[in-house]
């Protein structure tokens, strides 16, 4: 799906606290009039036009509010009669589906608090780097920005890769204004997650909820910095629309939620919240066409648990098996007109890996592996991925135009061990 996009953050300033809402209440007076008096004619007609304004207002409301809201939960809407009072019978919890606790225990959280809560736990993240351009590869510096979740008091953050990818230096600002550098611990591609370190302590840190736990309909808040630093701290609400949904960026499948809260350029990285105040997804896609709209998505917490468990403690997400290649695909049409046999053609071997060890060569197509027909390198992936560190693939190579068998005993990919870190 090439349409999505990786939209970075920039600053993650303070959060205003704004007056609580109040639930839609449509109800007639029922005081009784003490004594009548007549009024004059140009009264009545103002106060008719009013009464006819507000009963208008609250049928539209009854109608309009109370089934959108029901709609997102398990129950039907129900309409009031005339004359009742619907407060303490609208419950905007329920119809939200925020009703019952975490799984901590906790009782769902007014939107204001969340925001009070969580606010100060997403901060901003400038990235700069170097790039190369022009007819001459002139160097230049680059600088791009998104956010992040502090996770520890004592300064590790969560982010994602593609924020934080290719810098030479990292500046976190927190929503204090508070500038720190920052290094990186550890990146993982594969799920588009990095976490960074400031050295500070006494710091605001966000609790990782179980995105397992969330059903479709339930509210979804999402806490970043939407086009830069004006617009830092900036909170915005929906649902979950879908859960375990695959999305294609780059040529790399990911699960992702999907939500309608807006994620607009400058979210990266950001909080995805439940009604609790927990974290249950990390900001990171949204769909960019013409006239699309509400189609964001953000890395499940229970995916970014363990890569970042892994990723503090080792640099890396260990147990992934590894051959140590990179190639791409031979197709019919690149296989006649370079006559060579369709499958994976390795293009590098990485030095020290498991395919040095066997013996391939950059040059080599590999048509099989553990005896099936292999075409694409997604196809080679989805095998390896089937087996653990340590374990043999039968790989079936065509070099030189002679078929040969090799056996490649998988190695943990430790590729994305930072080195060096910046600022460091």
């Amino acid at each position: 799906m090439s349409d999505y996009k990786w939209y970075p953050d920039d600053y993650q300033m303070g959060i205003e606290p704004h007056k609580k809402e109040t639930s839609l209440i449509v109800s007639e007076a029922t005081e009784q009039p003490k004594k009548k008096k007549k009024m004059k004619p140009w009264v009545v007609a103002l106060v008719t036009a009013l009464i006819t304004s507000l009963l208008c207002t609250g049928v539209l409301g009854a109608f309009v509010f109370v089934p959108a809201l029901s709609s997102l939960s398990s129950g039907s809407a129900v309409i009031y009669r005339d004359g009742e009072d619907m407060r303490n019978k609208v419950d905007l919890s329920t119809a939200l589906g925020l009703q019952g606790e975490s799984a901590s225990g906790q009782e769902p959280m007014s939107i204001v608090d969340i925001a009070r809560q969580v606010g100060p736990a997403v901060v901003g993240i400038v990235a700069t780097g170097e790039s190369s351009s022009g007819m001459f590869l002139i160097p230049s510096q680059t600088q791009s920005s998104g956010s992040g979740i502090i996770i520890s008091s004592d300064g590790y953050i969560v982010t994602n890769n593609h924020v934080v990818e290719n810098a030479t230096s990292l500046k976190v600002t927190l929503n204090t204004m508070e500038e720190y550098d920052a290094k990186i611990v550890g990146t993982d591609p594969q799920t588009d997650l990095a976490v960074i370190k400031i050295e500070a302590t006494g710091l605001t840190s966000a609790v990782l909820g179980n995105s397992s736990d969330v059903e479709v309909g339930e509210l979804a808040i999402a806490i970043g910095n939407p086009l830069g630093q004006e617009l830092a701290g900036t909170v915005t609400t929906g649902i979950i629309s879908a859960t375990n949904r695959q999305v294609t960026v780059d040529d790399v499948e990911y699960t992702l939620l999907q939500t309608d809260a807006a994620i607009n350029e400058g979210n990266s990285g950001g909080a995805l919240v439940n009604a609790y105040g927990e974290v249950i997804g990390i900001n990171s896609v949204k769909m960019a066409s013409t006239g699309v709209e509400g189609l964001g998505f953000a890395i499940p917490s229970d995916i970014a648990k363990p890569v970042i468990s892994d990723l503090i403690e080792y640099g890396y997400v260990t147990g992934r098996p590894v051959i140590g290649i990179t190639g791409r695909n031979i197709t019919e049409e690149m296989s006649r007109y370079y006559d060579l046999p369709v499958g994976v053609y390795i293009q590098s071997i990485t030095e020290f890996s498991a395919a040095e060890k066997a013996g391939l060569r950059p040059g080599d197509v590999i048509i099989q592996c553990d005896g099936q027909t292999i075409e694409t390198v997604d196809e080679l992936n989805e095998i390896r991925d089937q087996h653990q560190v340590g374990d043999t693939l039968a790989l079936t190579v065509v070099r030189d135009g002679q078929r040969m068998d090799v056996s490649v005993t998988l190695q943990e990919d430790r590729s994305s061990v930072p080195t060096p870190n910046p600022n460091e």
